[in-house]
């Protein structure tokens, strides 16, 4: 038992640029079974060292603290910047038909009464409505928001 902490000195000792290089690798391999991104910093951080480590000669005490906070650094940078970017960054208005319209321009199919009425947009009808005003069969308006089944609307 009394060999184990001396065990664990010397193998801290012996930590080469080219053992930094083969761990940097292996977590970046399991990196690509598990792909949740959160292995691939500390890989990073690890090739990293192994290429400090060739240029400069380190004690395996700042060997260890440049991994960690470069395993650090990298982890917070890649959850808070990189990672919403890789699931796809802004929402898409694919599936979302009321935010696809929104600024869109619209025709009034009649006069607007009190501020409501209809617009084509496509081959469909909708309810509009616009605040604050009012607008003739056939003018041009643009659509600020949705909500619900009625469009909220601005004359051009």
């Amino acid at each position: 038992m009394e060999d184990s902490p001396n065990a664990v000195i010397a193998m801290l000792q012996s930590m080469t640029g080219t053992k930094w290089i083969i761990i940097g690798v292996l977590l970046l391999v399991l990196e690509l079974i598990t792909g949740t991104t959160y292995i691939l910093w500390p890989a990073a951080a690890a090739l990293f060292v192994g290429i400090v480590t060739f240029i400069l000669p380190l004690s395996w005490e700042m060997q260890f603290l440049i991994f960690f906070l470069a395993s650090a650094v990298l982890l917070f940078w890649g959850h808070k910047y990189l990672r919403p970017k890789m699931k796809g960054g802004e929402p898409s208005d694919l599936n979302d038909r009321a935010r696809a319209m929104v600024g869109t321009r619209v025709k009034a199919i009649a006069d607007f009464e009190t501020g409501q009425g209809r617009v084509q947009i496509g081959d469909s009808q909708w309810r509009a409505r616009v605040d604050g005003g009012t607008a003739a069969a056939g003018q041009e308006l643009r659509v600020l928001r949705v909500e619900g089944t009625t469009l909220v609307c601005e004359a051009v």
